[in-house]
């Protein structure tokens, strides 16, 4: 049985951008700007819960030198 809504995983995965992306030294522009994005999209993922795409979880993933699965926190 699924315990965690689509909200709280969303909002979850959103801290954990974040998080990594601080630990780094980096910022949302910055960040961003690694995967051809700009600072709005990064906002929405750390701020709104926005859901990403399974290449922008793999591009996250390579830019905060994590894998994808400690990405989802799988």
């Amino acid at each position: 049985m699924i315990k965690e809504t689509s909200e709280q995983f969303k909002r979850k995965l959103g801290n954990k951008i974040a998080k990594r992306r601080i630990e780094l030294g980096i910022t949302q522009e910055q960040l961003a700007n690694s995967i051809g994005k700009d600072k709005q999209f990064i906002n929405r993922y750390e701020n709104d819960g926005a859901n990403p795409t399974a290449f922008v979880l793999k591009q996250l993933a390579q830019v905060l030198e994590i894998s994808v699965d400690e990405l989802l926190d799988v």
